[in-house]
């Protein structure tokens, strides 16, 4: 069941990187300029819940189960995150020929092999997709590495763990003041050498929930105070501008990852509500991975073919298309591509967690995989079929 809270997160998230896109004229208001001056930030929010979710999902996996298979964690993964960028970089491949600009080679194999944030790629934004894969892959690794020593505190690890790397993390980062003394987006910002800790930081969160009682002992703490808190750590980038302020992606991302949890902390709480409103922003939110991935080509292309048929070419038509198509196209694209294709996923690689409970298995060292009954998998290829109208 989705999390509410979490999906306002991820709305929040993806809301704050489409005006770090946005194309502002020069006498744009206060409100704009601040919004795109900020923006950056909400890669920062991804991180953070990214890393604590992929991980809670291991965690999860080894209390119902008492083990984790990596394998399957890696293909549940790659079914949530490849199918819906194939389809956005084909289309992406598609314009480019029809315009006669192929992208380089070092552009399109980045983006092929999700390299974006050390050998380019063809879009500025997906740089933070190559850092995430990376994530994926360091922990499963490391997952796979620790549990194999069969110890009975498996786990115990993460906190030291999260300090080497935000040292090391620090570290590259203090490097990066020596080695580009011309900021560089790519050299500040996207390697996952100096931002791995953000994600990491989400383990971290993660780690302290599920076995050591975090939410209890913060229980006693409102949740308003988690917000305030969480945004006054995040505030300095709307004030400060990135690019001539180098402190903020040198240490500044440490108070960003640190508010980003405070935030994700307030976000749990809501797991539900009645708010028409607030359902509405997290169906969008639910859907902000698709709108990441499509907010700059709908920017880029979808205006400009839009101002051509209507003849119209001012701010105000931009910014409403761009903001508006943004998450139109993202929402149509996660209900044609990501549901479906997880819909499929959940067929043939069944989360263990869910098949633990629902066959009622205590938790067991087995790694065999206990398969849901032939009418769930009925009900899954009903779904399926029913976001294209099929009728049943």
């Amino acid at each position: 069941m989705r999390n509410l809270g979490l999906d306002l997160l991820r709305f929040v998230a993806v809301f704050l990187v489409l005006g770090r896109h946005l194309h502002l004229p020069p006498d744009a208001s206060p409100i704009l300029t601040t919004w795109k001056r900020g923006g950056w930030i909400g890669v920062d929010l991804f991180f953070v819940l990214s890393g604590f979710l992929v991980s809670s999902l291991l965690f999860k996996e080894h209390l119902r189960t008492g083990a984790v298979d990596v394998g399957r964690f890696l293909i549940r993964r790659g079914f949530k995150i490849y199918p819906a960028f194939w389809c956005m970089l084909t289309f992406t491949l598609i314009v480019h020929n029809i315009q006669g600009t192929p992208p380089t080679r070092q552009a399109l194999l980045g983006e092929l092999l999700f390299l974006q944030n050390y050998l380019g790629g063809i879009w500025p934004h997906t740089w933070s997709l190559a850092v995430e894969e990376h994530f994926y892959l360091g922990i499963a690794a490391l997952f796979t590495i620790v549990l194999a020593f069969g110890r009975s505190k498996k786990f115990d690890w993460i906190p030291l763990a999260f300090l080497v790397v935000a040292i090391a993390c620090l570290t590259f980062r203090v490097l990066n003041l020596i080695l580009y003394p011309e900021y560089s987006h790519y050299a500040y910002l996207a390697g996952k050498h100096i931002r791995i800790d953000s994600l990491f930081f989400g383990v971290l969160l993660s780690y302290l929930y599920h076995f050591r009682e975090l939410e209890r002992k913060l229980s006693s703490i409102p949740t308003w105070l988690f917000v305030t808190v969480g945004s006054c750590l995040l505030a300095p980038a709307f004030f400060f501008t990135l690019e001539t302020n180098k402190w903020l992606s040198v240490v500044g991302v440490i108070q960003l990852y640190i508010g980003s949890g405070a935030i994700l902390l307030a976000a749990l709480r809501l797991p539900t509500s009645q708010n028409f409103a607030l359902k509405v922003l997290a169906g969008l939110g639910a859907a902000s991975y698709s709108v990441y991935l499509w907010h700059l080509p709908v920017g880029e292309w979808g205006f400009t073919f839009l101002a051509r048929v209507a003849g119209l070419d001012s701010f105000g038509f931009y910014f409403f298309n761009y903001l508006v198509g943004s998450f139109a196209v993202g929402w149509l694209f996660n209900h044609a591509i990501e549901y479906p294709t997880l819909q499929l996923r959940n067929f043939f690689f069944p989360s263990r967690v869910l098949a633990a409970e629902q066959n009622g298995s205590k938790a067991t060292k087995s790694n065999l995989v206990v398969p849901g009954p032939a009418s769930s998998r009925f009900r899954v290829l009903r779904s399926i079929c029913s976001v294209f109208s099929f009728n049943w």
